[in-house]
């Protein structure tokens, strides 16, 4: 499952920096701009974004470092599973919100924050809070927090480009030609926006699988549970979030996930009798196709590959 997940998002970067460097070649082509200029463009979109997100991040969150006093258990197990898989051990900060979730920020991977709200701590038993770390761990261990920042802007840039060769108040001559690329440069800009999103989905299942390597599936399949549960409960709050992609689970797309299996989640505790159902259901639903717009696979078919993986740890031990 491993290698396909890699193999699946190198692919998935390929594409949309190929999209990207397309787009680019053409528009340096026809406005002569070019090779060095317009590469250069898109590296300093980038750089900018790469430089300013952590601040962004720091700024529209309400966090605090973390009390070790208060919870010296979470430090320790921070600590363990870094050094265990070799990633620099990140500074901790709680963000104090009811919202139970988790997220990891920075611009490299020796300079990661990793938060955990106050609602996560409330809800969550110490076991599964240590599920979860291990899954924001795993997103340092393979630097996605650094690679979704940079890649985000690639379809802003193509929104950019779209807007100046539509509008850009070219002459006669020009004009038909430039409402051909701002065409192209639209499409690309749904295309990446959409294979971004695929990859952030599969940056999650990476987590997962890297978390249940730390702990057991099972565990981090319960917190998965009662987080998406939990969330649902909130929906304003869910509203408001600005950090869709860098949270353990959507907290959007979990009240509508809940509305749907309710009576499962409502004991915070999903069996694999329960999951066969759920994606019985997922099957023959709309669900596939609108989760090609979220940026979290739907939190059943993560505890799917959790109960799986954890089949597979018995069958190796036996």
């Amino acid at each position: 499952m491993i290698r396909g997940l890699i193999a699946s998002m190198s692919i998935t970067m390929v594409l949309v920096f190929g999209l990207l460097f397309a787009l680019l070649a053409g528009l340096s082509f026809y406005f002569n701009l070019g090779v060095f200029a317009t590469v250069g463009m898109a590296i300093g979109l980038g750089l900018f974004q790469w430089a300013i997100g952590p601040s962004i991040v720091r700024w529209s969150t309400n966090m605090s470092p973390l009390d070790r006093e208060e919870f010296p258990w979470i430090e320790e197990t921070t600590h363990e599973i870094c050094i265990k898989n070799k990633v620099k051990i990140p500074k901790i900060t709680i963000a104090n919100t009811s919202m139970p979730n988790a997220f990891v920020f920075g611009r490299t991977s020796k300079s990661a924050t990793l938060t955990l709200t106050r609602g996560l701590l409330n809800r969550l038993t110490e076991d599964e809070v240590k599920g979860v770390i291990a899954h924001e761990i795993g997103h340092i261990k393979h630097n996605d927090m650094v690679v979704m920042t940079v890649i985000s802007v690639i379809p802003t840039i193509a929104y950019f480009i779209a807007l100046s060769t539509m509008f850009g108040g070219r002459s006669r001559n020009q004009g038909g030609a430039a409402v051909l690329i701002g065409v192209g440069a639209f499409v690309i800009y749904f295309i990446t926006n959409l294979l971004i999103l695929y990859f952030s989905r599969l940056r999650e299942f990476y987590a997962d699988n890297f978390a249940g390597r730390q702990v057991k599936p099972s565990i981090l399949a319960n917190a998965l549970a009662k987080i998406t549960y939990g969330l649902s409960l909130q929906k304003q709050q869910a509203k408001n979030s600005t950090l869709r992609s860098f949270y353990a689970v959507d907290p959007i797309s979990s009240s509508y996930e809940v509305t749907k299996f309710s009576s499962y989640y409502k004991d915070q505790h999903i069996s694999e009798e329960e999951v066969k159902k759920a994606m019985d259901w997922e099957r023959s639903s709309f669900s596939k196709f609108g989760e090609i717009f979220r940026t979290h696979p739907l939190t059943y078919k993560r505890i799917e590959k959790l109960y799986q993986m954890e089949r597979e740890n018995s069958k190796n031990q036996n």
